[in-house]
């Protein structure tokens, strides 16, 4: 079957295969990986003793600039808000809010976020893959980015490997609806290698190995994979096929699991966080790959230090007597009178202590300078006699850098829960989910009175012409209806959702809206206005902002206007009768 043969190639040439970046410059993401992943671990590639039998130190100077970023990027699930630039949508905004918090807790996703953020800083890359119900974090030591100079993944097809227990193979029964009980029976294995040339790993389960392709496809391989005929071999559409079976080939058998056409483009099905630029490869550098050089070499400083420590740390003494003890520590006892006329001690000292310690200091100030990771930032303190005013300034702008980082992350993450997470609470969103989320009876009216606003606005073109007095008896009548007919607010609740939807965006460290921005603008006003009604005003608007439900404090009630009275005119009171 074509499709094995395509899947088998794409495979093979990601795993052993490299691509010409530039002249002379040839790369392999799969290497870089395996790279990444020792040195994410604090592991030499071919182990920690060397040649002599010396023990390899490890200085690890990467996960505490790792650390320091995911500290300074100070990203939560608290960031992440839904908005809408019109007002309207206020209440609507309150509602899904609350829902998307209440998501966000029960998923646990303030721990996937975080680990989110920790990977991509150390490996520069995320990925997230839209599943049933929400989305997933994609495990790059199993992602096969088959053109590896793709600038995005709407540029190349991926594979992914999973490696699945018996019990999560038969759940996928209703969602890969082809050979699952063939696959169970034939292609189970207790002894697998996870990465190719690794060793071995033996399981007393077994485990099935699955390769999921999404990405172009001829159409005759994809009718072929379905187990219809026809289709073009020249005419592509976006697929995703799932086989089981390439390792064992003819012995086992192989399978395809699910093969079905998938609308729109890979960044409807993928999202994808870089956090360096592009440089001809889809893998960008993060801070792992950016100090690998300068890790490995201070790795060699410390263990040149600590070898030629050991040495200059002995004590050592020479004398021409030659019936002197051989070694004084062990030979002779405390309170021994030695007998010699030139018994002198060797000074022993490392050579060359001073350069490497300057060539140390020079590599750490470098990876400071690569990772944005200098004192101000880690929080040490400054040099002696650095001025107050000095410090605060390079604070600001050392960390403009991880402003940047945060909204190009913002971004990433913006449109996972925009396109997948919001779309399902609010398909999910209704009255009984309503009153869950508040426990408030007033915010369920507001609810109700919202819902037939918006369905005011929706039908008004098809209204009679009208006044506000009519308006707002449209509008109660409207309400008592749909309280009396509980199916009929189903409908008119489904329609109002959908006019809602078009309009909203999620805006995560304010990227969209300048949030911090737009709130010390608004204090700065609030603090100059002096009519107290339109510093109310703007105190309001930034309590929107917020997320905070203004309509139902208590308020002043407004003051009667006091008329100014008229003085009498001299003349018509000389005119007016006796």
């Amino acid at each position: 079957m074509k499709i094995f043969e395509t899947i088998t190639n794409e495979i093979d040439s990601y795993l052993n295969g490299q691509v010409p970046i530039s002249e002379g410059y040839n790369f392999s993401q799969y290497k870089l990986i395996k790279r990444l992943a020792l040195y994410a671990n604090g592991i030499y590639p071919k182990g920690k003793i060397d040649k002599q039998g010396n023990y390899k130190y490890w200085i690890d100077i990467i996960q505490p600039r790792i650390d320091s970023e995911v500290k300074n990027i100070d990203f939560d699930t608290k960031n992440i808000i839904a908005y809408s630039d019109s007002d309207k949508d206020s209440a609507a905004m309150l509602l899904i809010n609350l829902s998307l918090k209440d998501w966000l807790s029960t998923n646990g996703q303030g721990v996937e976020l975080n680990d989110a953020i920790e990977e991509g800083s150390g490996w520069g890359n995320v990925v997230w893959k839209k599943i049933k119900g929400g989305y997933e974090r994609v495990s790059l030591k199993d992602f096969y980015v088959v053109n590896q100079q793709a600038k995005t993944l709407d540029d190349t097809p991926v594979i992914e490997k999973h490696i699945l227990t018996q019990s999560e193979l038969r759940a996928k029964s209703g969602t890969w609806n082809n050979n699952v009980d063939e696959v169970i029976k034939n292609c189970g294995n207790k002894s697998f290698v996870t990465i190719p040339g690794g060793a071995s790993e033996s399981k007393e389960t077994p485990y099935y190995e699955i390769y999921e392709r999404n990405g172009e496809i001829s159409t005759q391989a994809l009718k072929e994979a379905q187990g219809k005929s026809g289709g073009d071999e020249n005419e592509f559409v976006l697929a995703r096929v799932v086989v089981a079976g390439l390792k064992k080939g003819d012995k086992g058998g192989r399978y395809v699991l699910f093969a079905e056409e998938l609308p729109g483009k890979m960044s409807d099905w993928y999202k994808e966080y870089h956090r360096g630029r592009y440089n001809g490869r889809w893998f960008r550098t993060g801070i792992i790959e950016l100090l690998l050089d300068i890790q490995t070499r201070i790795n060699e400083i410390r263990n040149q230090i600590a070898r030629g420590l050991e040495w200059a740390s002995k004590t050592l003494f020479r004398s021409q007597d030659r019936i002197l003890a051989n070694n004084i520590l062990t030979d002779l006892k405390n309170g021994d009178v030695v007998k010699s006329t030139d018994l002198q001690q060797i000074p022993v000292r490392m050579e060359g202590l001073d350069q490497l310690l300057a060539d140390e200091d020079a590599l750490l100030k470098m990876g400071d300078k690569l990772c944005n990771s200098f004192e101000v930032v880690t929080g040490e303190s400054m040099p002696s006699g650095t001025p107050f005013r000095l410090g605060s300034m390079l604070n600001q702008n050392a960390n403009k850098l991880f402003d940047f980082i945060r909204e190009k992350l913002g971004l990433s993450l913006g449109e996972v829960f925009q396109d997948w997470v919001l779309p399902d609470l609010m398909k999910y969103l209704r009255t009984k989910e309503v009153l869950r989320l508040t426990g408030d009876p007033d915010l369920m009216k507001r609810y109700y009175e919202m819902v037939v606003n918006g369905w005011y606005v929706k039908n008004l073109i098809a209204l009679p012409p009208h006044g506000p007095e009519e308006a707002t008896a449209l509008k109660a009548q409207k309400l008592q209806e749909i309280q009396a007919k509980p199916e009929q607010f189903i409908k008119v609740e489904d329609d109002f959702w959908d006019g809602v939807k078009p309009r909203i965006k999620v805006d995560i460290t304010g990227e969209g809206v300048s949030l911090p921005e737009e709130l010390e603008t608004l204090k700065t006003f609030v603090q100059l206005e002096q009519d107290p009604i339109r510093r109310s005003a703007l105190i309001e608007m930034a309590m929107k902002k917020k997320g905070i439900d203004v309509s139902q404090l208590a308020k002043t009630p407004p003051q009667p206007v006091q008329q100014p009275q008229q003085e009498p005119n001299p003349q018509l009171t000389a005119n007016a009768p006796a």
